[in-house]
């Protein structure tokens, strides 16, 4: 390890208690997405205590902030830090978000010391709403990330690895009006918008057996009637569509669109189907910058596990699709222990979480030393980025 890494690995350590107090200050006061003004305000504070410029309400979202280097004019290439902060209903931070928050955090204070005059390469970006919000979706419209040319971020998990595929995802509201009637008195004069929803469903659930390995459908019913002995004139469902790419997430939605199309035929209502946003892209995956993260790895030490093949979707697939991004994992708990559960919620916490807090913030500094100090893993990870490997 060179001294530069050396040096980046000390001021990471010689803050890890200010790291512990972000990441326990956000697990005990979780806010749901775009309602994070306790962690907006509490990392801008700490982010101008040690040193850094924090514009608040950036992209016209009141929890997100843009955070540098103060005195040090933003120049390019230059990295941005994702800090995520957004928890959970009822479970709180049971994806580990005040992980990710923490180790940004860390990382962008570690590089810039190392960095000096350098120092304006460094961003630190808050990104609220990751839970379903779409925070990332939004702040990239309006132009936050132009002057940015590659954005890291880790997430715990139950292994370690430099990346791997986010499935896309879609989200459908199903709705059919039918015609009330009472039930058992006068049953031919109703056309029933439960039957026109279970018929949808069925017909989701007969396309399952033939999907590709990265296709998933699945989804509940919202509002299924008011009373046994009325035909229920109105239904309600929303359902999830996801796959590993564009093309087959949309061809996906195409045919559960016509699931209910042909379930209003046959039950002689009326189908309603409406996109509700945000809309989660897949991730392009970047590999140079994941090769790079995987070399930081074996500097510490840190084995590469086996992918499980279980996908999420994210925000940060429609971020990907802007700049080149890494979105690596390191594990908090054994193989098995769910995200977005009261476990995983607590493994952030433990001494294990607290280690992979710290090599986190040293991997993420590190990378994008290497990406800022390099031009050669600048110009392979554009390419990769263009060519979309």
């Amino acid at each position: 390890m060179d001294k530069k890494k050396k040096r980046i690995c000390a001021e990471v350590d010689a803050i890890t208690d200010v790291l512990f107090s972000i990441s326990d200050f956000l697990m005990e006061n979780p806010e749901t997405a775009y309602l994070e003004k306790k962690a907006c305000r509490f990392l801008s504070a700490m982010l101008e205590q040690y040193g850094f410029e924090v514009e608040k309400g950036v992209g016209n979202i009141e929890t997100a902030f843009v955070g540098r280097p103060r005195g040090h004019t933003p120049k390019r290439p230059a990295v941005a830090f994702l800090a995520e902060y957004d928890a959970l209903p009822k479970i709180g931070h049971g994806c580990g978000h005040n992980l990710i928050a923490a180790a940004g955090f860390g990382a962008a204070v570690a590089l810039s010391r190392t960095l000096g005059d350098d120092a304006g390469c460094v961003a630190v970006v808050g990104t609220p709403a990751e839970e379903g919000g779409g925070g990332k979706i939004r702040l990239a419209a309006t132009g936050l990330f132009d002057r940015i040319d590659a954005a890291m971020m880790f997430h715990p998990k139950d292994a370690n690895l430099p990346g791997r595929s986010n499935l896309g995802r879609v989200s459908v509201r199903i709705e059919f009006l039918g015609k009330a009637a009472h039930a058992s008195g006068s049953p031919d004069r109703g056309r029933n918008a439960l039957d026109a929803m279970v018929l949808a469903y069925t017909g989701m659930n007969s396309i399952r057996q033939h999907l590709k390995a990265d296709g998933r459908i699945h989804g509940i019913i919202t509002h299924g009637g008011d009373a046994p002995n009325v035909i229920p004139d109105y239904t309600a469902g929303l359902f999830y569509v996801r796959a590993a790419t564009l093309e087959y997430r949309d061809d996906l939605l195409e045919r559960v669109k016509k699931c209910a199309e042909g379930a209003a035929i046959a039950t002689g209502t009326e189908a309603r189907v409406e996109i509700v946003p945000p809309t989660y892209d897949p991730l392009r995956r970047n590999l140079v910058l994941e090769k790079t993260f995987r070399h930081n790895m074996e500097l510490l030490g840190i084995s590469v596990d086996a992918d499980d093949g279980r996908r999420g979707s994210s925000d940060i697939g429609n971020l990907s699709q802007y700049i080149p991004v890494i979105h690596a994992y390191l594990k908090i708990v054994e193989p098995g222990v769910p995200g977005h559960s009261t476990a995983f919620r607590e493994a952030t916490a433990s001494p294990r979480g607290r280690r992979t807090l710290v090599a986190a913030a040293k991997l993420l500094a590190m990378t994008a030393y290497d990406y800022l100090t390099d031009i050669q893993i600048q110009k392979k990870a554009a390419e990769a980025f263009k060519s979309g490997v």
